[in-house]
């Protein structure tokens, strides 16, 4: 099994079950922090965490995590998309961007209700927190302000 967890998004990834509590895809109604109702333990090969982690406060992120890494097979991989602090602070204080992109970046659109960010974390940070969880971190990117990291369960 494929799962995509997302938060506002409008568009279903073909081939994986998608989970967005606001979208509520196909009517699924999941906490992202756990999957234990729609997935087994060791039950998927691959999990993308697409810009969902910086709408979870500190806490609710290694609570996350740790479900998630629960519910990959060994030999199965997580991919997770997220801001990067580090990058946004750098890239204001080089004026590559503005203040109002900052403030999106770190704060959230405010759009609606629940585009909020709660927390905020860098490329590094993320790769220990897999680490720690006994993963192996494949590949790190950074792609501008945003932060992609690829592990894998042994």
């Amino acid at each position: 099994m494929k799962i995509r967890i997302t938060v506002g998004e409008k568009e279903k990834l073909n081939g994986y079950l998608n989970i967005d509590p606001i979208a509520k895809f196909d009517d699924l109604s999941i906490d992202i922090r756990n999957l234990d109702d729609a997935v087994s333990d060791a039950e998927c090969t691959e999990i993308i965490s697409d810009g969902v982690i910086d709408f979870l406060n500190r806490q609710d992120l290694v609570v996350a995590m740790k479900n998630w890494v629960k519910k990959m097979r060994h030999g199965g991989k997580i991919v997770v998309t997220s801001i990067d602090a580090l990058e946004v602070a750098k890239s204001f204080s080089r004026k590559k961007i503005d203040i109002e992109v900052f403030n999106r970046a770190i704060h959230g659109n405010f759009t609606e209700g629940w585009d909020v960010f709660l927390s905020h974390t860098t490329m590094e940070e993320l790769s220990s927190l897999l680490g720690s969880l006994g993963l192996i971190v494949t590949k790190k990117r950074i792609n501008g302000i945003k932060l992609i990291v690829e592990a894998k369960r042994p």
